[in-house]
């Protein structure tokens, strides 16, 4: 086996997305990771969308409707738990989980590295952390509280000190 379709010993599963335009693609690629919480490797590929559709015919059989636009994409997972968790969600593209059993994958899989990356797809970074916090521990997790001290509002912390008092009584 070549060492591009590995990563920790086994092999990984593509996915064929396609969709009406780059846009629902993206947008799919977005759920894929947030939602079904699968783990994109790389840089998603653009397909030419003939293409795709030939490889979807072969591996289903027969398509409804040809797709405009088309990208591959390498995940982590297995191919049952990706198609397990690509169920539960809703994505606006059609997504197809090929794997090692697939007659085509050791081309895809030879063909990835020449294939044109999607632009305009970044994973996300920034809520990741928030949504494993919220995974670990069942809630949110805390926010910074903002304290709505003097230098919040505009003015220094260090003006305006009113001196002590003491109130003893003095006799």
């Amino acid at each position: 086996m070549d060492t591009i379709e590995k990563k920790h010993g086994e092999i990984m599963v593509l996915l064929l997305i396609r969709g009406d335009n780059y846009e629902k693609i993206k947008n799919a690629l977005a759920d894929i990771h947030r939602h079904a919480k699968l783990t994109i490797i790389g840089k998603p590929k653009i397909m030419v969308p003939e293409a795709a559709d030939e490889l979807l015919k072969y591996i289903l059989g027969n398509i409804k409707k040809p797709c405009k636009k088309a990208c591959l994409v390498k995940i982590e997972e297995n191919a049952p738990r990706a198609i397990d968790k690509i169920r539960k969600i809703h994505p606006p593209a059609h997504i197809v989980v090929i794997s090692e059993r697939h007659e085509p994958y050791p081309y895809l899989i030879e063909d990835f590295p020449k294939m044109p990356p999607l632009k305009g797809y970044y994973k996300s970074k920034g809520g990741d952390e928030e949504e494993d916090e919220k995974e670990k521990n069942g809630k949110p997790p805390k926010k910074q509280k903002v304290s709505k001290s003097s230098s919040v509002q505009g003015k220094s912390k260090f003006k305006h000190k009113k001196p002590k008092t003491t109130t003893k009584n003095k006799k």
